[in-house]
């Protein structure tokens, strides 16, 4: 879609696939989740803290790409989610802050160039399956 509607030109999606091949070192695989035991107890139960590896990647004030490592949730180890935040103040209706929403109303949203390109930094570095997944993605972009 991005091609589709002229956000990112063949030349861009030539580099971020580059970027993308070149990627050897995974968040997943880099960073780890910590548990801390403190000696605090609250209502019989010992409390402690699970401390998990945040990336963050702010775009213009426009957007936030965040790289998040937790446990996994159906499987043992860690996983990389790719998470992508945007300021309420970006979408249409431009009256959204302060209301209820209306039942089915959406809210619009269009990314620049510079938060797709961001996103695809994000997957490629996420994890090895993110990356794998990335390159295939632009391959066939660029072949279609």
């Amino acid at each position: 879609m991005a091609r589709k509607h002229d956000l990112l030109t063949p030349t861009d999606l030539v580099q971020l696939l580059a970027f993308v091949e070149t990627q050897s070192e995974f968040c997943d695989e880099r960073f780890a989740v910590v548990d801390e035991s403190v000696s605090e107890e609250f209502a019989g139960f010992k409390v402690g803290w699970r401390k998990h590896p945040l990336l963050r990647c702010e775009i213009e004030n426009e957007a936030i790409v965040e790289i998040e490592v937790r446990h996994r949730q159906k499987a043992v180890g860690f996983q990389a989610m790719v998470f992508l935040l945007v300021p309420i103040r970006h979408c249409e209706p431009s009256d959204l802050i302060g209301r209820t929403a209306i039942r089915s109303e959406l809210a619009k949203w269009s990314p620049s160039p510079e938060v797709l390109k961001a996103l695809v930094r994000a997957f490629a570095i996420a994890s090895r399956r993110h990356r794998d997944d990335m390159a295939r993605l632009l391959r066939e972009t660029l072949h279609n």
